[in-house]
């Protein structure tokens, strides 16, 4: 009699008594991100891994002593993309720490839940990349007092950034709000000013060039490029 196909990927995934378990870790990182991607973090757990996996929940614990073990290392993974600075002037540490802060709130925004992940691992990876940002902004002429706010504001600004919904640029696109602001005056000026209708993107940059240029002017951005002199 044949055994079904379903049944010979999990005796496959599965490890025979006394043998190793034929997946890695890293398949089981892989396997814990993607459930986390489809059904968000709450749905974790060593059961719906090894489900995900087709193998024993027993197995999972030759690589994770615990499910907050997990949680800690996928955070480490979640932050790993995340690169250290290594500026060598104070414009490069100003877009190394745009390019930090982007990317940390790309992170926060797929995974709302990364504080709740992070254990001892990813904690040392947080304070790394606290060094390393304070370190080039004290390299660039920044005293540590304001590198240590600039770093507060920077973090509150990237999760705040992931979380927010987009209803400052719902009335430029909608007519009947946009009416309903005609007579206040201070949202028609930023409307005016380019900055509500524009994307999140386009507006997260400018808040972070405004706080960059406020709190740590010492890190200048680079000039841009004078245009060229047509000829004649």
């Amino acid at each position: 009699m044949k055994k079904d196909a379903g049944a010979a990927k999990t005796e496959q995934t599965r490890a025979a008594p006394g043998r190793k378990p034929i997946y890695r870790r890293e398949h089981v990182i892989k396997a814990a991100l993607d459930l986390m991607d489809r059904s968000g973090h709450e749905a974790l757990s060593m059961r719906a891994i090894a489900a995900e996996l087709g193998g024993g929940v027993a197995t999972l614990y030759n690589y994770f002593e615990s499910l907050a073990d997990l949680n800690d290392e996928l955070a480490v993974t979640l932050l790993g993309g995340i690169p250290l600075l290594d500026s060598k002037s104070p414009q490069q540490t100003r877009q190394q720490l745009k390019d930090m802060v982007i990317t940390y709130a790309a992170v926060v925004e797929r995974h709302p839940d990364i504080n709740q992940m992070i254990g001892p691992r990813a904690s040392q990876r947080v304070l790394q990349l606290l060094n390393s940002a304070l370190r080039a902004m004290v390299d660039g002429g920044v005293d540590i007092q304001r590198a240590g706010i600039m770093w507060s504001i920077l973090q509150g600004i990237a999760q705040s950034h992931a979380t927010s919904s987009r209803g400052l640029s719902i009335f430029v696109r909608e007519p009947q709000r946009y009416a309903m602001a005609k007579d206040l005056d201070a949202v028609m000026m930023l409307a005016d000013a380019g900055y509500v209708g524009a994307s999140i993107e386009e507006r997260f940059s400018l808040v972070l060039d405004v706080i960059f240029d406020r709190i740590v002017p010492e890190l200048k951005a680079k000039p841009k490029p004078k245009p060229k002199a047509s000829g004649r």
